[in-house]
């Protein structure tokens, strides 16, 4: 007991000493934070982010400025996530470093930017040069007023110069050791009690001259970085040891003599008793024989004794029974797993493998068990040469990972240490799958990605690029026109007409990019559509009236019927406008010589559905695939019988999607062709805007108008 008091009396003083040096790391950690905040928190700082202006860096950025505020690393991010400056010195040297990496790498992650005015980031950063004190600060003006530019973050290396400064400071001896890395035995096994009791301090002796106080540092994840150990003499301790043996003298030389006196009378009343119990307990251990039981005799202790023997003997027998029924299920189920599952001694010999094991093995668990792996050449990849159990047994880790073996599959492992009660580490249970079909899936999904944001970056492209080409198009447009009705003086007859062709050209060439530009925003999810209610015939009477000129050319009549119960519907009036001139433009485009066109326009529940009808030549079967395809035409490009760009039924297709409508059509060849469309007749304006289409999710055929 009074041992304990003493024991008790060093922790509590360790503890003391050990809080020194906590305080002196934290009072380091709040330095960083608060010159984190106080440049954060300043207009020039506020100004450089928005125009990185040089002057800021040639007179608060120099490298003795760094080293005389004891900061390793600055980074200034823009709050788009972007680096705008970074900085890296030796604060001893005063030299100018490159920047870690893994710093940069977490400024492209996210991990080190704030979210917003009030939010801060600090802790330990585990880098490749060392670890950090780490300070992140939203960027704001001087009066702590935002919105916030950005984040502002500082680092200092915990290196040994600042590891000596500490001990200076606490009068301690210290060490240190990173988490990430290998280290002592002593520092992961306090590791494993952190994780049990984290924010504590842990009070252990190393020997009989030292105690040592062992705390924990904690990355800016909340996850243990760094094991700190502080080591002090133990004179309290062995004070109370010297004291305490005296006693243990005398109280020895006491219990010798008490001890002879006793030992008479109980070898007389009970130990020869004892002694016949010893012998049949031993006697049951070597034969293990659970059957066997003791003879009952007299009413004291002993024979209480002995009765409990017997009745721990009978469900020490029925445990051993239900044991075993256990063991037998628990095979069943490993048996059953269609993964590889093998556990091997620390010695690298099998002591039990499942039954996909075996068969992998070409083997049976009876030859199986006590093989070792690597002597045994018929035993393949996957359970010796890629596991590397020799590191798993040494350090003590769970080890897993992924390989290809040696005729192509690809195989995940893994390698997980067995302990017993007093943590050492009795074997490795090894499991090995086969993963090669769901690698080949994924590998398809990762191309697939590839292939969308390759899609994407063409729309982008085209978008970027038909606002570019339209400004000098239209000033083309312009001016031939200009020179056509000879504002600018006379023209003779064959300039008129070269003048006529250059604005016609024009004109049509500006169409084609207003509708790459239209199915570039489609595609891209920026097409907006501005949804207003308009009388239906009138509108479709106007769309006639404008191709009127086309069709009398081809002496091709026009006719409208619109269902009587529609009047009036909800869409974008001027994409409605463009949808149908495309497909009547088309109708009229493959018509024969005085031919028809019909326009129909039904009410079918919600929707109206519209249909364009000619009797002109017919897409032939082959060719159907190739509508509603962007720069895809059925006309053979080196005949070019009829002009076209072959985007104008994409843009429909796309168009009555946004509208949450669908297109359809059917042709035969020297018959004609229909197409038709639906769209709700009330849209609503919530159902607009950027909406993503995604023209492979949709195949317009005849048979199945839904798809």
């Amino acid at each position: 007991m009074q041992l304990s008091n003493f024991l008790e009396l060093e922790q509590a003083d360790t503890l003391q000493n050990v809080e020194r040096v906590q305080n002196a790391v934290s009072a380091r950690q709040g330095y960083i934070d608060y010159i984190v905040q106080d440049w954060a928190c300043w207009d020039d700082t506020y100004q450089f982010i928005e125009d990185g202006n040089q002057q800021y860096i040639d007179v608060d950025l120099q490298n003795e400025t760094l080293a005389g505020i004891r900061v390793n690393v600055m980074l200034f991010v823009n709050d788009s996530g972007d680096l705008v400056y970074a900085k890296s010195v030796d604060v001893n040297s005063v030299e100018e470093t490159p920047v870690p990496q893994r710093l940069l790498k977490m400024i492209e992650d996210g991990t080190l930017l704030t979210k917003g005015e009030d939010d801060s980031i600090s802790g330990i950063v585990l880098l490749d040069e060392g670890p950090m004190f780490i300070a992140c600060h939203p960027i704001l003006t001087t009066k702590y007023e935002g919105p916030s530019k950005g984040t502002l973050i500082f680092g200092r290396f915990f290196d040994n110069y600042l590891l000596e400064s500490f001990k200076d400071t606490t009068r301690s001896s210290l060490s240190m050791y990173r988490t990430d890395r290998e280290m002592p035995p002593d520092f992961q096994e306090e590791l494993k009690k952190f994780s049990e009791t984290p924010d504590k301090i842990l009070v252990e002796p190393l020997s009989e001259e030292k105690v040592a106080g062992y705390f924990e540092l904690r990355d800016i994840s909340g996850q243990p970085a760094l094991i700190v150990r502080a080591d002090f003499p133990r004179e309290l301790y062995l004070h109370g040891e010297r004291t305490l043996n005296y006693m243990y003298l005398f109280l020895l030389f006491t219990g010798l003599l008490t001890g002879i006196g006793v030992k008479f009378a109980l070898d007389r009343l009970f130990i020869s008793r004892l002694v016949e119990i010893d012998d049949f307990v031993t006697k049951v251990r070597s034969e293990k024989d659970l059957s066997k039981r003791l003879s009952l005799k007299d009413s004291d202790e002993l024979y209480r004794l002995s009765r409990e023997i017997n009745g721990m003997l009978n469900e020490i027998y029925l445990a051993e029974q239900e044991l075993k029924a256990q063991e037998r299920e628990k095979k069943v189920l490993l048996d059953s797993l269609n993964e590889l599952v093998v556990f091997v001694s620390p010695e690298l010999r099998i002591i039990w493998a499942n039954k996909a094991a075996l068969k992998h093995m070409q083997i049976s668990l009876e030859k199986a068990v006590g093989i070792f792996l690597k002597a045994t050449p018929d035993i393949s990849g996957p359970l010796v040469e890629y596991p590397q159990l020799e590191q798993v047994f040494l350090t003590g880790e769970k080890k897993s990972g992924e390989f290809t073996s040696k005729d192509g599959g690809i195989w995940f492992f893994q390698a997980i240490p067995v302990a017993d009660e007093n943590g050492k580490i009795i074997g490795v249970m090894e499991t090995c799958r086969d993963i090669t079909e769901s690698k080949k899936a994924e590998q398809l999904l990762h191309e697939k990605q590839i292939a969308e944001v390759a899609n994407r970056t063409k729309s982008e492209f085209l978008a970027n690029m038909s606002h570019e080409l339209r400004t000098p198009l239209n000033s083309i447009i312009g001016f031939s026109d200009l020179l056509y009705e000879k504002v600018y003086g006379e023209l003779n007859e064959k300039q008129i007409k070269a003048v006529g062709n250059i604005s016609r050209s024009g004109k049509h060439l500006l169409n084609l990019i207003n509708d790459i530009l239209d199915l570039s925003k489609v595609e891209a999810g920026k097409l907006e559509l501005d949804y207003k209610e308009f009388e239906l015939a009138g509108k479709l009477s106007t769309i006639k009236n404008l191709l009127s000129p086309i069709a009398d050319r081809k002496k091709i009549e026009v006719k409208i019927n619109v269902d009587k119960n529609l009047t009036t519907i909800r869409a974008d009036e001027a994409r409605f406008v463009q949808i149908l001139y495309n497909l009547l433009d088309n109708a009229i485009k493959f018509s024969q010589e005085s031919g028809l066109v019909k326009i129909e326009a039904k009410k079918k529940g919600d929707l109206v559905e519209i249909t364009v009808k000619d009797n002109g030549i017919g897409i032939k079967a082959e060719d159907q695939r190739k509508l509603f395809k962007p720069f895809s035409q059925v006309d053979p490009f080196s005949s070019k019988k009829f002009q076209g760009t072959g985007l104008g039924l994409a843009l429909v297709k796309q168009i009555v999607n946004l509208h949450g409508g669908y297109v359809w059509f059917s042709s035969k060849i020297g018959e004609g062709s229909t197409f038709a469309f639906t769209i709700p007749i009330s849209g609503d304006e919530r159902d607009s805007g950027n909406i993503e289409v995604n023209p492979l999710n949709s195949t317009e055929t005849a048979e199945d108008p839904e798809l």
